[in-house]
């Protein structure tokens, strides 16, 4: 969505002349914000609008974390629970209960973003108006080896939903994975009214580090009958396709496989569906699709990544109550002949958290920087009785290598991660077209959302201008009634003689 120099114009000067009318006394010249603002450059309705620049903004450092004991599973491998993402280590940010987070690198300073679907300021328990879906961060892994949340994904000193929507009649977006291909961040995000009706599916991009996003493609559920392309995750493989493992977001169903050129992103028409029962080697790839993976599986959230030369999966399967992982150096085969080796296990809330025992877990994505010998994965955990616990946490597994029999010292290395550099989006035409509009009629390209903003807004500064001099000494029990994306507009200057 677009906010026109214009209209910013026209706000300010109504902010303004409200504090002259008021009787109010103008800030000092040489008055400073660390904040500047920016305008969005995402399409209308596809992202919020830009708040203040985080960058000249120093985020308090969250409290220092502490790893449980390592646990060998009865698989061999070696898995810790490192703490937890969120909580108390997210609240420097503007919110603390979230789950997923799936993840993308962003520059070779080590920092990836991460994306978490259902997200609340304080708890999941609080208020509806606290709801937001997906949030994202910019986060690093620390010296210590745990995640550190470094700032919001946006702008602005606390996390909004990347994407603007009322969260009506159940409405929620929910992200299934997020992609960079060549320095542009892809995310792919499936519309639910109540959890697991999906409306349709969405992909959204971003060229400024995942700051604004602007959607570029829809897909209805019945692209592969069932909803089976509904929820995905993608990965670049060494060919250059990107390559995406799918199901139904139902955790009752099979994993299928297709791929598609970059360039193809936003027309899933040209995506190939892979039939691995196919006798012909050249009509594997097709318009027919049929599952990779069904031996005791009910996908559940997928995280498909490509790691010292061979494929990961992990994938939580509802059919065992279970996070798997699945590696091969094999993309294009009958993956239920792939070992599975499981790092959390369900079981009771009564009993101590642990990996063999760690209650309703779901999720599960893989940490940028991460080897088969050494990998981070993030889980997720949702007590449904009483809500007591909704979080996304660490763990790392040790011993992948050993038990998928795969020699470390022969593994590829991987490539130095591809700096994102902050750039305008292509023009496309349909994107010129857009520019043109919003230029000759700046005021089309508003949501209803914004008109509402902008009404409260005026509301409370007319009151103000109204009541003269005693109307600033009213100001400070009605100024919560401007909304945040309005004050995010305002001039430094104004916003600090306001006190927001």
């Amino acid at each position: 969505m677009r906010f026109s120099s214009r209209r910013n114009a026209l706000l300010c000067a109504t902010t303004a002349g409200s504090l002259l009318l008021a009787g109010s006394v103008c800030a000092p010249a040489h008055a400073q914000s660390s904040l500047s603002s920016s305008s969005s450059s995402g399409s209308s309705g596809s992202s919020r609008p830009s708040s203040p620049s985080n960058e000249s903004y120093t985020f308090p450092k969250p409290p220092e974390k502490r790893a449980s004991d390592p646990v060998t599973m009865p698989d061999g491998t070696i898995v810790q629970v490192m703490d937890d993402v969120l909580g108390k280590y997210s609240k420097h940010v503007g919110f603390k209960d979230g789950d997923l987070g799936a993840m993308a690198p962003l520059n070779n300073s080590k920092e990836f973003a991460m994306i978490f679907g259902d997200s609340f300021r304080e708890s999941i328990k609080g208020p509806k108006n606290e709801w937001l879906s997906p949030v994202g961060v910019v986060a690093k892994m620390n010296d210590d080896g745990f995640i550190e949340i470094v700032r919001p994904l946006n702008n602005g000193r606390r996390v909004e939903s990347l994407v603007s929507y009322h969260h009506t009649d159940n409405l929620t977006l929910i992200p299934s994975d997020v992609i960079n291909l060549d320095g542009t961040l892809y995310m792919q995000g499936m519309w639910n009214k109540g959890i697991g009706n999906v409306l349709y599916t969405e992909i959204w991009k971003s060229t400024d580090n995942g700051q604004t996003w602007k959607s570029i493609s829809k897909t209805p559920t019945n692209y592969i009958p069932g909803g089976l392309g509904d929820l995905i995750t993608w990965e670049k493989g060494p060919d250059g396709y990107v390559y995406v493992m799918s199901s139904a977001f139902t955790r009752k169903e099979k994993v299928f496989l297709s791929r598609f050129k970059p360039q193809d992103i936003a027309d899933r028409s040209k995506w190939e569906l892979y039939d691995y029962s196919e006798p012909d080697a050249d009509k594997k790839w097709s318009n027919v699709a049929a599952p990779i993976l069904s031996d005791g599986v009910k996908a559940g959230e997928m995280n498909l990544r490509y790691i010292n030369g061979h494929w990961v999966l992990v994938m939580f399967n509802e059919e065992k109550l279970a996070i798997e992982v699945r590696i091969s150096d094999t993309l294009e085969q009958n993956w239920d002949n792939v070992p599975v080796a499981t790092i959390a296990k369900h079981g009771s809330w009564l009993r101590p958290q642990n990996p063999q025992n760690w209650s309703q877990p779901y999720g599960g994505y893989i940490v940028p920087g991460s080897t088969i010998d050494n990998m981070d994965i993030v889980v997720s955990q949702w007590n449904t009785g009483t809500n007591d616990r909704y979080m996304s946490t660490q763990f790392n597994v040790k011993g992948l290598d050993t038990f998928f029999g795969i020699n470390m010292d022969e593994a590829i290395e991987d490539d130095k991660v591809l700096e994102v550099e902050e750039h305008a989006a292509t023009d496309t035409p349909d994107m010129q077209s857009e520019e043109n509009l919003v230029q000759s009629k700046p005021e089309t390209l508003l949501s209803s959302e914004d008109n509402d903003a902008l009404r409260t807004t005026g509301i409370v500064l007319g009151v103000v201008a109204a009541l003269g001099a005693a109307g600033m000494l009213v100001f400070p029990y009605v100024k919560d009634q401007i909304p945040q994306q309005v004050v995010d507009m305002l001039p430094p200057q104004i916003r600090q003689m306001l006190g927001l």
